[in-house]
């Protein structure tokens, strides 16, 4: 029985291994190809000041350091749209500061991808938002 009990023990641990999944952080190679000069929209759940929002939250990022956004709807005390700069570490990780947003402290986040999406974390593991692959855009500058 003990030995039935191992071997059951055995296989499930291995199964799970098997089918776990784990997502890892975009290099800075792969956020730069799948981010620079393009367009994205967020899914309508966004994090702005700390706060769960639902608004739907679209950005452009250039080749130069410089990203802009907008919120479908403009959010309170906040200005609907802004601009501001980012930069991107040798491991991935993003550091953005926007004009206006989040009080103009420096943030940063990581992006992790899915088969149909990017799931945006910022560097404490809080949620921040999703952008769906489908909405991207190539070359869409925000003005």
């Amino acid at each position: 029985m003990k030995k039935l009990i191992t071997i059951f023990c055995t296989l499930l641990a291995c199964s799970q291994l098997a089918f776990g999944a784990t997502l890892s952080s975009m290099s800075k190679e792969q956020f730069l190809h799948e981010f620079i000069n393009k367009t994205f929209v967020s899914v309508p759940t966004d994090n702005l000041n700390g706060r769960t929002i639902n608004n739907t939250f679209t950005m452009f990022l250039d080749d130069k350091g410089n990203m802009w956004g907008k919120m479908a709807n403009k959010p309170v005390n906040e200005p609907q749209t802004d601009t501001g700069i980012y930069t991107v570490n040798k491991d991935g990780t993003i550091y953005f500061t926007w004009q206006h947003w989040d009080g103009a402290k420096r943030l940063c986040a990581h992006i992790f991808e899915t088969q149909n999406s990017y799931i945006s974390i910022d560097c404490s593991n809080v949620f921040h938002t999703v952008f769906m692959k489908i909405s991207s855009q190539i070359g869409n500058k925000l003005k």
